[in-house]
């Protein structure tokens, strides 16, 4: 990859994709990206955006703009990250249809789903690009799409070439599953409360988040093509179209009197002043314990819905497992054989997890977990022993950057706490160092994971790492 073809400072690339408005279009992005042949099941089998939205949009935009900002080492690296995680997304869907994350046609539709959605965010805040600002914008883009290792010859030439691709797409291959119709407003009434207002009431939160639902799904009406919006019988109304102009409009007007921090996230800001692409400021979670469920079959309940189901389909498969994994080779940028071996101990573990499918369709339900698992409180069950240990063993030695067999606060806040507030990151290490010698061992690793895997005790680092929250 030549980073002299990326765009860099100056161009109309680093001046519209940072935005913060494009939180307004991304939904407009997923639909589309949903809408693919298979793309639905792609979605619901493999992304954790049903059970953890704001962390799945938050990691989607910083990595896009580690793409588009960072220095050639950055960007490479994303490259790499990004082709990884793709090649572990495969199946079929309900109907034989195979899906994969390394398919070109499938990785250059998602590319331009995003470059469409710069150019909508212009058009709908009343700021269309200029036809020769938009035949620039896509000459930055292209080559991006290109870097993600996609064959050329799969990627649109120019803007003209683009726009017969796209109105094609919209005409004769996207269509309409419940992957979309659940992007189209009810996902936003399942998001669950953030961490860092942990201590909002429950009721409270969800009335907020229903009437953000209401609210999105009526400008998603409004801002969706037209001519996939036909092809999906989805009118959009009058009242959503007012919606979508005073939506649109009024954030740009109020962020264009924001400095560059205010206007921009936090990667992009960083990078149009000069400096490295840096993530968002920590945040100091709101410590709120919770509720420990009376019976232990109610905490084993809650741990499969919390933790184990992380695709949100009220079941456990080997996607769920992956998930885990992913969650845990994000932050640590590990290389490709590395990462396997976790893989690879996942995989172990789910196969021995498979011991509870008492009907024997491939998939864990949360009633076959809660009856496999064993009622007393010291008991670990034995689909969760050796393969588990394993598991867990991967992650402590994918953690364990320089070997020495122990993990010091550097360590820990990579894999665990990145986005911890130095004072919630603390707390958790320390509950992991059990000794109190300043550094988690091994054992110690292994022992409070694997409590918290067999639900027999909370270890906060997995909760943050592997739950809901």
């Amino acid at each position: 990859m030549s980073d002299r073809q990326l765009p860099g400072p100056g161009s109309l690339c680093w001046g519209l994709l940072g935005q913060r408005r494009m939180l307004l279009v991304t939904g407009r992005a997923l639909v589309m990206e949903a809408a693919l042949p298979a793309g639905g099941a792609a979605l619901a089998r493999h992304s954790t955006y049903r059970t953890r939205p704001l962390r799945r949009l938050e990691v989607t935009l910083e990595s896009l703009q580690r793409l588009t900002y960072g220095d050639p080492e950055t960007r490479e690296r994303e490259f790499a990250r990004i082709r990884r995680v793709h090649r572990h997304i495969n199946g079929t869907d309900e109907g034989g249809r195979p899906y994969d994350g390394l398919d070109d046609a499938s990785r250059t539709w998602i590319a331009m789903t995003l470059f469409d959605a710069m150019v909508a965010m212009e058009r709908l805040a009343g700021r269309p690009l200029s036809p020769a600002d938009e035949a620039q914008l896509y000459d930055e883009w292209r080559p991006i799409v290109v870097s993600f290792g996609i064959d050329t010859s799969a990627v649109p030439q120019d803007l003209a070439d683009y726009h017969a691709y796209f109105a094609s797409m919209l005409a004769d291959v996207l269509e309409d599953n419940p992957e979309v119709r659940h992007l189209l407003g009810a996902v936003y009434a399942s998001v669950p409360v953030p961490p860092w207002l942990a201590w909002c009431p429950a009721p409270l939160w969800k009335a907020v988040s229903a009437l953000a639902a209401t609210l999105m799904s009526s400008v998603l009406r409004a801002d969706l093509p037209h001519a996939y919006s036909r092809r999906i019988g989805l009118t959009a109304r009058r009242r959503d179209r007012i919606l979508s102009w005073l939506v649109h409009r009024t954030a740009r007007w109020v962020l264009a009197v924001q400095p560059v921090r205010g206007r921009f996230l936090p990667p992009a800001a960083s990078a149009l002043q000069g400096g490295s692409v840096a993530p968002r400021a920590a945040r100091r979670r709101s410590h709120v314990p919770r509720q420990r469920p009376a019976t232990r079959t109610e905490r084993v309940g809650r741990f499969f819905d919390e933790v184990l189901d992380q695709t949100g389909d009220g079941l456990l498969t080997r996607a769920d497992l992956q998930a885990m994994v992913r969650s845990v080779c994000w932050p640590l940028e590990l290389d490709a054989q590395a990462e396997q071996r976790v893989y690879e101990s996942f995989d172990a573990w789910w196969a021995e997890l498979l011991a509870l499918d008492t009907d024997g369709d491939g998939r864990i339900s949360r009633a076959e977990f809660v009856a496999g698992t064993p009622s007393g409180t010291d008991e670990t069950p034995q689909p969760l022993q050796a393969g588990l240990v394993r598991a867990m063993g991967a992650v402590f030695d994918a953690a364990d950057s320089d070997h020495n067999g122990h993990l010091d606060k550097a360590e820990y806040r990579r894999i665990f706490g990145p986005k911890l507030h130095p004072a919630d990151a603390d707390r958790g290490f320390d509950a992991l160092d059990s000794n109190g010698d300043g550094q988690i061992t091994k054992a110690e690793f292994l022992d409070a994971l694997g409590q918290f895997f067999t639900v027999r005790g909370d270890a906060e680092a997995a909760v943050r790492l592997f739950g809901r929250n």
